[in-house]
């Protein structure tokens, strides 16, 4: 991030759009807030990573990003203003200050977006984790149609997100949420089915379909569990799997059953438990059938919460100033540790593994338990057998003594009653 930080105050495009601060820095790129100076406007600019630039790969998924986008206009999207490549004026130090790649005159790619202020989900939900132990039910709910609403038009579109989660998600100050970060959305028409084509990572592990992880086809139910595992975090605190790797993770959204949500947070309803689980299926054809579907099940529940309409008017409020005056009362579950936001993960390994995987193969804590039981059976049968041997041992070495006793004992003759020597 030092680097990135170090561009702040430079210009792309010949001086038109000035880097201001630095606002965040990924894997693949770094976001400026920048000033445009020719329509004076306050902007975010996506520029690729100086290392990332060489690579055909990554360029070319950073113009699909910008030509994804570009097709969306919605309130709950991120716009996207501007696109291309800056070239440097000279080889290796612009005399306008524009961005140089290194010592060799390379362009940098560079997307023009929409400048949200608000902050990220990843940073709101950390708030309400430590606070209250995870984010109000109307609030999540709220948060959660706006996605799906904005996953709506992306579907209508063709366009796959494959990465909803509450990092890709922003939140304006009055509380409408925007979706962000489309650099690996997936045309449904393009044919392409699988989750990489050049090794680069696709996706985060923690939020993955199932579909996903196995490198299968995807379609808009895909984004729909991603979204399911957003609402989870939201209302629980935590998410429904942990594990220490890609793979294990992989596995156990491929096979293991996610935990009702009501079980970590005991104030929910049961409408919120059954929205996420349906969202939770394994097989797509048991998930909601459209983001519409899901958002008006939202909807639902919410209203049947007594959370109130989730597209009320949004007012300006303080982070301690609660949602309506039916927002429900905090969970009586012990607060979780803070939410610390995943990073993107290449998850290629995990995909070849969990894909090999076939369906009933048992878990490391099934394999664990059951040599556990063959160790305990083993050790009771030798127990058993060494018990046999001494107790036939014992029974060996009485009969002995025995026998070797009556014959050493001398045979007393009884006299004959009368006779005297």
């Amino acid at each position: 991030m030092g680097k990135d930080a170090g561009n702040t105050g430079r210009t792309l495009v010949g001086g038109r759009y000035r880097l201001l601060d630095l606002l965040g820095s990924g894997g693949m790129a770094a976001v400026h807030l920048a000033h445009d100076t020719v329509l004076d406007r306050q902007v975010a600019i996506k520029t690729l990573h100086t290392e990332l630039g060489r690579e055909p790969a990554f360029r070319e998924r950073f113009r699909r990003e910008a030509q994804a986008v570009a097709k969306l206009t919605h309130p709950n999207i991120v716009s996207v203003f501007d696109t291309g490549e800056d070239v440097p004026s000279d080889g290796g130090s612009a005399t306008d200050g524009s961005i140089v790649l290194g010592v060799t005159s390379l362009p940098v790619p560079y997307i023009v977006m929409e400048y949200v202020e608000g902050r990220p989900l990843a940073a709101l939900l950390d708030e309400d984790v430590r606070r209250r132990g995870a984010m109000p039910v109307g609030r999540a709910l709220e948060i959660t149609a706006d996605v799906l609403a904005a996953l709506e038009i992306s579907h209508e579109t063709g366009l796959v997100h494959r990465d909803i989660k509450p990092g890709n998600v922003m939140v304006t100050r009055r509380g409408t949420a925007k979706v962000m970060d489309f650099g690996i959305a997936r045309a449904l028409q393009s044919g392409v089915t699988s989750m990489t084509q050049t090794g680069m990572v696709v996706g985060t592990p923690q939020y993955l379909s199932p579909e996903q992880a196995l490198g299968r086809a995807v379609d808009e139910r895909s984004d729909l569990y991603s979204v399911g595992v957003m609402l989870f975090q939201l209302v629980t605190g935590r998410l429904p799997f942990d594990a220490d790797s890609a793979l294990a993770l992989a596995y156990a959204h491929v096979q293991e059953e996610p935990p009702a949500a009501s079980a970590v947070n005991r104030a929910l309803p049961p409408g919120v438990d059954a929205l996420i689980a349906r969202a939770l299926k394994k097989n797509p054809n048991e998930r909601f059938p459209s983001a519409e579907a899901m958002r008006a099940e939202c909807l639902r529940v919410g209203a049947a919460a007594g959370a109130g309409p989730v597209f009320a008017p949004k007012v300006v409020r303080g982070p301690d100033v609660a949602r309506g005056s039916h927002a429900p009362p905090p969970p009586s579950y012990p607060p979780h540790r803070p939410y610390q936001a995943p990073r993107p993960v290449d998850v290629d390994t995990a995909v070849s593994a969990a894909g090999g995987a076939g369906a009933g193969q048992p878990s490391r804590r099934s394999c664990v338990v059951v040599g556990v039981i063959l160790a305990v059976m083993v050790a009771l049968i030798i127990l058993a057998v060494v018990r046999t041997v001494i107790e036939r041992i014992e029974y060996r070495n009485s009969e002995r003594t025995r026998s070797s006793a009556s014959v050493s004992a001398p045979e007393v003759m009884p006299e004959a009653p009368g006779r005297t020597a």
